[in-house]
């Protein structure tokens, strides 16, 4: 019985980790960015979590030049869906990258959406798009970035705990 049992959550892990939204997070960023040999020097901080409706994929990348700042925020929120009998299904959402271009000045940070053609090879690295300062889409990716930042502070992975 415990085999069956095993052998059962073993398939079911297998079909939710294949089923879409759950493809790792984009390895080709916007040119602006800094490159990845740059980012490879940064602290990188990746993590995952559920919320009832949605799972939340992200990295954090912090400038040794400037710890306990995150420069680049990347995200992809997959929205859950009912699929075939009782299993869920991830439908994804554009990923994002906010870039953090000029800490030291107080302007609007740097957002990008992923492109990706409707039946497009994932494998195809993603062309991006800026998305403006001024659109309710930068700013629901502000709140989502917001978000992340107290998850992960919260546990206790970057800068002071947050109580």
């Amino acid at each position: 019985m415990r085999k069956r049992v095993a052998a059962a959550s073993f398939l079911l892990a297998v079909g939710c980790a294949s089923s879409g939204g759950l493809r790792p997070l984009s390895e080709t960023l916007p040119s602006v960015i800094p490159s990845a040999a740059r980012r490879a020097t940064w602290e990188r901080i990746d993590g995952d979590y559920d919320t009832p409706g949605e799972h939340v994929r992200y990295a954090l990348f912090v400038d040794p030049e400037r710890p306990g700042l995150f420069r680049i925020t990347q995200y992809r929120v997959s929205r859950r869906s009912p699929g075939a009998g009782s299993r869920s299904r991830f439908e994804d959402a554009a990923e994002i990258v906010v870039w953090n271009e000029v800490p030291e000045s107080r302007v609007p940070l740097r957002c990008f959406a992923e492109e990706r053609a409707e039946g497009r090879d994932r494998r195809v690295p993603a062309s991006w798009r800026h998305v403006s300062p001024a659109t309710p889409e930068f700013l629901a990716s502000m709140h989502r970035a917001m978000e992340i930042y107290t998850r992960v502070r919260r546990e206790g992975r970057a800068g002071p705990p947050v109580g």
